[in-house]
């Protein structure tokens, strides 16, 4: 801005110096734009093209029986679509992806190393977050068990039990993991 006002040989001065300069000078009049003029709307325009004209309905005789009505069409059926089978949810915990069997033992490793130092607060973060990667791994339900009787949540271990009973009656898992846990 300064190099516009033909100020730049100022380096010297102060801020406040070459401020007072550049708001005493003068802006330099901005010349106004020449007016166009508008030729005016041109007067010999041919006529618009008048509407095309539709054709009288047929004509019907009093006598002449009404058009039947067409049938309704026929709309094909909608196929049912078979219900998800859901395998039976018998966690404490609303399942979401099943995690790799390495990472969930890792993590259950994790939470009962923990429990058994005492460290309840982390062994209760570890089995919370692994416990909505479980699936349906019936052989971890006595140390899942084990771990939430040993973090406090017996009446989780109670509904576990109950519910996976429900679900999987046959299995050697839920029958062992029963014994141990609610003998």
């Amino acid at each position: 801005m300064a190099s516009e006002r033909g100020l730049s040989g100022y380096s010297k001065l102060k801020k406040s110096e070459i401020i007072t300069l550049l708001e005493t000078e003068p802006e330099p009049e901005v010349e106004p734009e020449p007016e166009v003029e508008i030729p005016p709307p041109p007067t010999d325009l041919p006529t618009p093209p008048s509407p095309p004209t539709l054709p009288s309905p047929p004509e019907v005789e009093e006598d002449q029986e009404p058009m039947p009505i067409p049938p309704p069409p026929i709309i094909p059926s909608i196929p049912k679509i078979p219900e998800p089978t859901e395998t039976p949810n018998y966690w404490p915990w609303s399942q979401q992806e099943k995690w790799s069997d390495r990472k969930v033992a890792g993590q259950v490793k994790a939470a009962m190393e923990a429990a058994r130092s005492r460290d309840i607060a982390q062994a209760t973060v570890l089995i919370d977050e692994v416990g909505p990667h479980l699936g349906n791994r019936s052989k971890l339900i006595y140390p899942i068990g084990a771990l939430l009787q040993r973090i406090g949540r017996g009446k989780a271990v109670d509904n576990m039990l109950t519910s996976s009973l429900t679900a999987l009656p046959n299995d050697p898992n839920v029958a062992t993991a029963k014994a141990k846990l609610r003998p």
